[in-house]
Parts: structure tokens; sequence; C-alpha cells
């Protein structure tokens, strides 16, 4: 009888512990299910969404080198929300369109960073530092900030669902072009 409760104890530690423990073939369908544990599934996650992240950003910074506003907006959700400066929020295609094309008018060349990264499901959010090139009639000025975007995947492709610009330190001085013009097309880059 104990022979017996031994052999029924090892087949029940072989059928249940065992597989637990990633000794047997896993059920299809079930998280973890192609042999893969949930960390390595999150970080292939993450890794995806970072590599479509990143693809996304460098699309934003050659359409605004570009001076590119269609470009730029098809990079937007329908219903994305920026936020620049102290400015109010702006919604919408129509909206987002006309506040790139006059940031396009007063910038030159944006470099951003990654600073913050996080995801989950259909949504991502990245922030770091962004620097921009500004022109006025005195002439052009670096600028340091903040981004706050974030993306979400209502189809295939990342779009960017919100945004927020905040600038804060001049880290260049005015520059004047010869003439005493500003900074025209030419000059930006």
């Amino acid at each position: 009888m104990r022979k017996q409760l031994l052999s029924a104890a090892a087949a029940w530690v072989a059928t249940v512990l065992l597989p637990a423990a990633g000794f047997a073939q896993r059920l299809p369908g079930t998280p973890g299910g192609d042999g893969f544990s949930a960390a390595m599934n999150r970080a292939e996650f993450f890794a995806d969404v970072m590599f479509h992240t990143d693809s996304l950003l460098t699309e934003w910074r050659v359409a605004w080198a570009a001076d590119d506003a269609e470009a730029l907006l098809d990079l937007y959700t329908e219903d994305a929300v920026i936020i620049f400066e102290q400015d109010e929020p702006v919604r919408g295609h129509q909206a987002i369109q006309a506040k790139l094309a006059s940031l396009l008018e007063e910038s030159g060349e944006v470099q951003v960073s990654i600073g913050d990264f996080d995801a989950s499901g259909r949504m991502g959010m990245i922030s770091g530092l962004l620097t921009v090139q500004l022109r006025d009639q005195t002439g052009s000025r670096t600028m340091t900030g903040i981004h706050l975007t974030v993306l979400t995947r209502p189809g295939r492709d990342w779009k960017i669902r919100s945004q927020v610009i905040r600038l804060g330190t001049d880290v260049g001085k005015a520059t004047r072009t010869p003439g005493g013009g500003s900074d025209g097309p030419a000059n930006r880059r």
C-alpha cells in the first residue's frame, strides 16, 4: 500500500510540478504556451514597441526637417492632442495641421531623445529631452525642453495619440544673420 502511494505521488509530481517548471510541452493558447516564459514574451513585446517607437520618432524628425506638415500629420491619430508650451490643447487633425504649420515656420531643426519608456497592450509612452532652434525677427536661438509623447496602435501602425512639449532653457545666444534678417530656410539646418 505504501509503495502504491509513493508511485501515485511520483506520478502526480511528474504530471503537475514538472510541466510547471518547464520540463514538459506547454499547452497551446496559454500564456507561455509556445515555450517562452512570460518574461521573455514581455521582453519581446517591449523590443517590438521600442523598435516601432524609434522608427516613428525618426519619421517625425525627418518630416520636421523637411517642413512637411502633411507627413507629420500622418503620424498622429485623428483625435490626437498636442500641448505646446503654455498654449491651449490642440485637438484633431485640422487644428493639429494648423499648429504644426505655425511651429514649422518658427523653428528649425529638432532633436528628440528617449529618456523613459513604457508600454502596455496597444499603448506606449515615451519622454525625454527635446532641442529646437527657434527663429524670430532678431535671429535664432536654440532651446531645450522636454517632451511626453503617448503612442497608440489603432491598427498595424503606431501613431501619436498625445504630445506635450515644454521648452525651458535657452542653450544658445540669439544669432543674427548677415543683413539683420531672420534665418531663412537655407540657414535653418
